[in-house]
């Protein structure tokens, strides 16, 4: 992968194409892709001010509004296009799966939207089951969305609210059991990759620590890492080896929306930290009683026993106050070698780009700013931000690809003269590298270097700046050449 083909994928036309909906209708279908590129532009503002002509707004609620444009439908070209970045890539891809909660206030105790469940007294919305390729390889890449399952809790709806129940049970969002979201995330994607001819490498934290779900994914032959709950009891047959100390950069981890604190996810500032590591194989039991037995989507009875491999990572020294890493990774990956064992580490490592990816939907997209009366229009527009979510997290992967490049993989003479015109202080040459034109544009979005290297909200307010720039210079050549 270059940061050329990633230019390729946040340029305006690249972006066009994550918006290629074929809803039945050419109007519908232009439509489809002039608001979404618009959104994608500027995610973080509201409707309004993304289309500031009246006819621009009204054609965008029209297009949310329609009863015959699906979601999925709006959805289906990203997530094609993932599919193709993955293929290109191949032969294998990281898939992280989480779920996030996406919640909008109210501001009346009896104010409802249509089939939202309810959260709190002055809050409604719902989950979304998100599944995010990843390159395997080298820097970890975000490659796109493969699928996203939103859902509620029945618990959450009115006992008497029969049309939400019927509305959730037709987008598939109401289980009998709730591990069914992880079970089919996994088959589903783990599908599609294959058909593209690539294998897919499941990665998640210990939510999906379950017996029935574990045994299934391994009678199945899916690939996978999987954080082990700190509680389970594993029978290691051999003991467990050292493997040695390890340095491994920790994303950082917030509070959870309501401001409590969990002990085993507490919140944490990024940092290096030191790993000692040792891994062995252990032994899973299934429950002795059947009414023990966790959830399985087999129907096959489960097996007695399970044997995986481990992965342990313990941090050494901790910074005050913080409370230290300890990873215990159940996977199917082999760990004879010490690579092989560092490459379970870094595979577990890139499951963090779907938090940051729930980060960029809700605090670059303002995803939940958004108050839409029904979930058929909220759903509408989840599935324009998933791409303009995925896009800016694409800004900071070019910083990390090929840094010592020319310009000329980043930008364009355009943007790079208005760049070198912006920022003079930057002193762009001939010469200069992607590495210093991502600095000057982290500059124009307010970075300073005293705070380490810029993140993704950032970088795109500093591209988006120039951008700006790039279209007022087009549109004056226009005027000039009417």
């Amino acid at each position: 992968m270059t940061s050329g083909s990633i230019k390729q994928w946040v340029s305006e036309t690249g972006l066009g194409q994550e918006y290629a909906a074929d809803l039945g209708n050419t109007r519908r279908n232009q439509r489809a892709r002039r608001v979404g590129t618009a959104l994608a532009a500027k995610p973080e503002l509201s409707f309004p001010k993304v289309f500031e002509d009246e006819a621009g707004l009204e054609g965008a609620y029209r297009l949310l509004r329609h009863p015959e444009v699906d979601w999925r439908a709006l959805a289906a070209p990203h997530v094609d296009r993932t599919l193709g970045r993955a293929a290109a890539l191949g032969p294998e891809v990281v898939v992280a799966h989480d779920t996030t909660d996406v919640a909008l206030r109210t501001y009346w105790q009896d104010e409802r939207r249509e089939h939202m469940s309810r959260f709190s007294s002055r809050t409604q919305g719902f989950f979304v089951h998100t599944s995010v390729a990843i390159s395997a390889l080298g820097r970890a890449v975000p490659l796109g969305v493969l699928n996203a399952q939103p859902f509620v809790h029945l618990s959450g709806l009115d006992a008497d609210d029969v049309e939400s129940a019927e509305y959730w049970e037709q987008e598939g969002g109401l289980y009998d059991n709730e591990m069914e979201r992880w079970a089919n995330s996994v088959a589903s994607t783990d599908d599609a990759l294959r058909e593209r001819g690539v294998s897919a490498i499941h990665v998640a934290d210990s939510e999906t620590d379950s017996y029935g779900l574990l045994s299934w994914m391994k009678q199945c032959e899916f690939r996978f890492v999987v954080r082990c709950d700190a509680q389970r009891k594993l029978q290691c047959d051999g003991g467990l080896r050292d493997v040695g100390v390890v340095r491994a950069q920790l994303g950082e981890r917030f509070e959870l929306r309501s401001g409590k604190k969990t002990d085993r996810n507490p919140p944490r500032r990024a940092r290096e930290a030191e790993l000692t590591v040792r891994t062995g194989v252990v032994t899973l039991r299934r429950a002795k009683k059947t009414a023990d037995a966790s959830w399985s989507p087999s129907t096959d009875a489960q097996p007695k026993t399970l044997t995986l491999h481990l992965v342990e990572a313990v941090e050494l020294n901790p910074p005050t106050g913080e409370k230290g890493v300890r990873w215990l990774l159940l996977t199917t990956e082999p760990i004879e070698t010490q690579a092989q064992v560092l490459r379970v580490i870094d595979l577990y490592r890139r499951r963090w780009l779907i938090e940051e990816y729930f980060k960029a939907l809700k605090t670059g997209c303002r995803i939940e700013d958004r108050q839409m009366e029904s979930m058929a229009t909220m759903l509408c527009v989840l599935a324009l931000l998933i791409p303009a979510a995925w896009r800016l997290l694409l800004l900071r992967a070019i910083v990390g690809e090929a840094p010592d490049t020319k310009w000329k993989n980043l930008l364009t003479p355009l943007e790079f003269k208005l760049l070198s015109l912006r920022v003079k202080k930057a002193k762009l040459g001939p010469d200069a590298t992607v590495a210093q034109c991502i600095a000057a544009i982290a500059k124009i979005g307010g970075h300073l270097p005293r705070n380490g290297p810029p993140g993704w909200q950032t970088l795109h307010a500093g591209w988006r700046s120039l951008q700006d720039m790039a279209l007022g210079v087009r549109l004056s050549r226009d005027l000039i050449n009417d």
